[in-house]
């Protein structure tokens, strides 16, 4: 059997994940080296047995709280029709399913079966952090205008379905020459979408250093609502950080903006610490930047 599984690692625990594994799309997925873990899961590259496309491979590893699970089978889902709505800004996916696979018990001192969840998607390249941390040089006007136009669309289409409430550079992937949010993990459906939110009411959904003013007051006691909001500031500050190559921290002005002036307006309004000061929908943004980068 050694043959027949590979080695992961998710924080210290050890997971042997099978070598092969067969997807919804019926086609079988050669899995590789382990590219990434965090959060409840390891991600691996993989490749299609049939025509050896390359993609990539999300196991979920910690399934020992109740709500691990059924959020990473929201999460499964929620890509799967995001993917239908063919926006390039979009991660996409590509098949989903379930592994025999085994974990190491150090009380039994053995490995012991357990069945892993999940799915495969495109295969990035690296993350916009990574990407930033690769380039000395200033991202060209016409590359972010491009990027951004199409990340706002992206968020647009996105809070159709559920609200994001974990952007920031790592999550948002290089794929080619496009720039694709990725990682539903935390996502909160929309309320028509007939799925229950699974955050618990002490928990901070949201990103370290990237959370909007409303989970950061959450982190000090206020019980206060992550809305479409919350997004649109955290993808305003990922723009911010992108064109100034400086986090927007602290009381920002127009001193402190490096990029188009036409985009300045927009994305200083999304920044607005005050709800009622901020654009409250993707929408309203997507349209305003869109605008700005037209005038350009």
């Amino acid at each position: 059997m050694r043959g027949d599984y590979i080695d992961v690692l998710f924080g210290q625990q050890g997971f042997k994940v099978p070598s092969k594994v067969q997807g919804s799309d019926g086609h079988v997925y050669v899995v590789e080296e382990q590219i990434g873990s965090g959060g409840n899961a390891v991600v691996c590259q993989c490749a299609d047995e049939r025509d050896g496309m390359i993609y990539a491979i999300k196991f979920l590893a910690n399934s020992r709280d109740a709500n691990r699970l059924p959020r990473f089978q929201l999460e499964t889902q929620l890509i799967e029709k995001l993917t239908h709505a063919r926006h390039d800004h979009l991660i996409r996916f590509i098949a989903s399913g379930e592994a025999q696979s085994l974990y190491y018990d150090h009380k039994r001192r053995q490995h012991v079966p357990l069945t892993m969840p999940f799915f495969v998607m495109e295969r990035a390249s690296t993350t916009l952090r990574g990407f930033l941390a690769s380039s000395p040089a200033p991202i060209a006007q016409e590359i972010y205008n491009a990027q951004f136009r199409g990340l706002v669309g992206a968020l647009e289409i996105l809070h159709e379905y559920a609200i994001h409430r974990d952007i920031k550079p790592d999550n948002i992937l290089i794929v080619g020459e496009r720039w694709a949010i990725s990682d539903f993990g935390l996502c909160e459906p929309v309320e028509d979408d007939g799925k229950k939110d699974l955050t618990r009411v002490w928990e901070i959904p949201g990103p370290r250093f990237w959370l909007s003013p409303e989970a950061n007051n959450r982190s000090v006691g206020l019980q206060e609502e992550i809305s479409s909001a919350s997004d649109v500031f955290q993808l305003a500050a990922v723009f911010w950080w992108v064109v100034t190559r400086r986090h927007p921290s602290g009381i920002l002005t127009r001193e402190d903006w490096t990029g188009a002036e036409r985009l300045f307006g927009p994305i200083s309004t999304a920044l607005q610490h005050s709800l009622s000061r901020r654009y409250q929908s993707a929408k309203q943004f997507c349209e305003a930047v869109t605008q700005a980068i037209d005038e350009i």
